[in-house]
């Protein structure tokens, strides 16, 4: 299948055979020249609302069907694009914010959840709200009045950990070239049935979607949100893609120990390259006897581009080194820089080549800030024997003990994910009265904030003892039975897991047990 550097033309596919179903949504099944319809009526809605070529446009899409005929239907049109990362629900004060900060030539309301729309009609001044027609598209062609791949296609706005925005600049290529990268080493093909775990305001869900109709496979979108029913999913629509972030993974194989679903259609897991429990990992192997893909990558670069495959899960070189991602594949190039301070073979991670974003965009001057000959990533890593890339953590997170040993947050992370009764796991930084330097502390929420101190010390010292050097180990923990507070984009917000640590409840952990 020859590649092509436009979404409309992952759509539309003029090769593929259009009689053939592409899509499933519940009880309604597209074949592609439904999609090609549906693009089409799409592209017609648009320019009946005076969004031509060119026009900068806030999407505030839902997660189905619909957001990839709007999304191809944009390609088609060569608009600029600007969308929030990662949202699975309505949150008005972040589209407010884009759109005070951008000032689109329009914001596309395409959700079915009405919720907030008021409030942006009155805020900006042109809001259109695009339609769910009922029934089939009539025949139609979308024409591709924008044949050439659109240069900042895409502004996505990431809070990222801190909350604090960053709004990044991607062309219409590298998108459709991260595609095609990703699904070759998920080995999607035209038998595939890829179950669209994603969102489509974030990579995995265009990658996911979009990577099936480049393959002629087939997407199936989730009756459900809730990760628990997805085995039962994907057992009814015999899936054999899935793709899943790292808290999601722990509550599908929970699901699927007790539910009982077969899953034997399944050929391919992946999951992200955060933290995983051993134990879950394990479990999930159990569970879906297929091939095990972790993926790590960066909004920067629109998706992973880093792969331990099923070789390096069979030969458990994941389980050799902390936090372990396997090797970047082709698309990029890597290196370590070394950064002072730091032990040798420890270096934060460049990467270069096609397949990276176009800069950092100053939303009040629309300007973009190229990358440069390097990206630099902000995190660090070394080369393990295997030749893997193994995570150390962000560079700006490191922590030092009160002894002067150099804390990888991520690392310690990764250890301690799996601690019975830790639902999530934080390390964060403390005021230090005593000292230029925060306190590392090691921040545990579920049921183990039920724990005394010495039965918790106990808990997480076990973890750590088998996979870091005591000299690796925070000076402290600390544990609440209440979730951590999560930005709109889902990601834990460390500054706020440090504002509510207690100091009265922190326990030493080297304090009354074994080194």
């Amino acid at each position: 299948m020859s590649p092509t550097r436009k979404l409309v033309g992952l759509a539309l596919s003029p090769g593929a055979d259009a009689d053939r179903v592409c899509m499933v949504a519940g009880d309604r099944s597209l074949t592609r020249r439904q999609v090609r319809n549906e693009v089409a009526r799409a592209q017609a809605e648009l320019l009946e609302r005076g969004l031509v070529p060119g026009r900068r446009v806030l999407a505030l899409l839902d997660h189905g069907p619909e957001a990839v005929f709007f999304l191809a239907a944009a390609s088609s049109l060569g608009l600029h694009l600007l969308m929030p990362y990662g949202l699975q629900a309505a949150a008005l004060s972040e589209w407010l914010s884009i759109a005070d900060a951008a000032e689109p030539d329009a914001v596309v309301h395409f959700k079915r959840d009405r919720a907030g729309l008021d409030v942006l009609r009155e805020h900006c001044a042109t809001v259109v709200e695009l339609p769910f027609p009922a029934g089939e598209a009539p025949e139609a062609e979308a024409e591709v009045l924008h044949p050439e791949p659109v240069d900042h296609f895409l502004v996505l706005f990431t809070s990222g950990t801190t909350g604090k925005p960053k709004a990044i600049s991607i062309g219409e290529a590298h998108i459709c070239a991260r595609i095609g990268w990703v699904t070759r080493t998920m080995g999607y093909g035209p038998t595939a049935r890829i179950f669209m775990t994603g969102l489509m305001n974030n990579t995995t869900g265009v990658i996911n979607s979009f990577g099936a109709l480049l393959h002629d496979g087939t997407v199936v979108f989730p009756e459900s949100p809730d990760p628990g029913r997805w085995p039962a999913q994907v057992a009814r629509h015999r899936a054999t893609h899935l793709a899943l972030r790292p808290v999601a993974l722990k509550q599908f194989v929970s699901a699927a120990g007790t539910g009982g679903d077969d899953l034997s259609s399944l050929r391919v897991v992946s999951y992200g390259g955060a933290a995983v429990p051993r134990a879950v990992l394990e479990e999930g192997r159990e569970l879906a006897r297929c091939d095990w893909i972790q993926g790590y990558g960066l909004t920067e670069t629109y998706g992973p581009f880093c792969f331990l495959g099923e070789q390096g899960h069979a030969e458990a070189r994941h389980l050799k080194h902390v936090y372990c991602i396997g090797r970047p594949d082709d698309s990029l190039e890597v290196r370590l820089e070394p950064v002072a301070g730091h032990p040798d073979g420890v270096g934060e991670i460049l990467v270069r080549g096609d397949s990276v974003m176009e800069g950092y965009v100053d939303v009040a001057s629309g300007v973009v800030e190229p990358v440069g000959e390097w990206l630099r990533t902000g995190d660090l890593a070394e080369w393990s024997p295997d030749g893997d890339l193994v995570l150390k953590g962000r560079l700006a997170g490191v922590l030092l003990s009160e002894n002067g040993h150099r804390i990888y947050p991520e690392e310690v992370e990764a250890v301690l994910a799996g601690t019975p009764g830790a639902d999530e796991v934080v390390l964060a930084g403390l005021p230090n009265p005593n000292g230029p330097h925060e306190l590392p502390v090691a921040c545990l929420c579920g049921p183990i904030g039920l724990h005394g101190a010495a039965e918790l010390r106990e808990l997480v010292a076990a973890e750590l003892r088998g996979s870091l050097a005591p000299e690796k180990w925070p000076d402290r923990i600390w544990a609440t039975p209440e979730p951590f507070a999560r930005s709109a984009n889902g990601k834990i917000m460390r500054g706020e897991v440090a504002a509510r640590v207690d100091p009265a409840r922190v326990v030493l952990l080297k304090g009354g047990c074994d080194d």
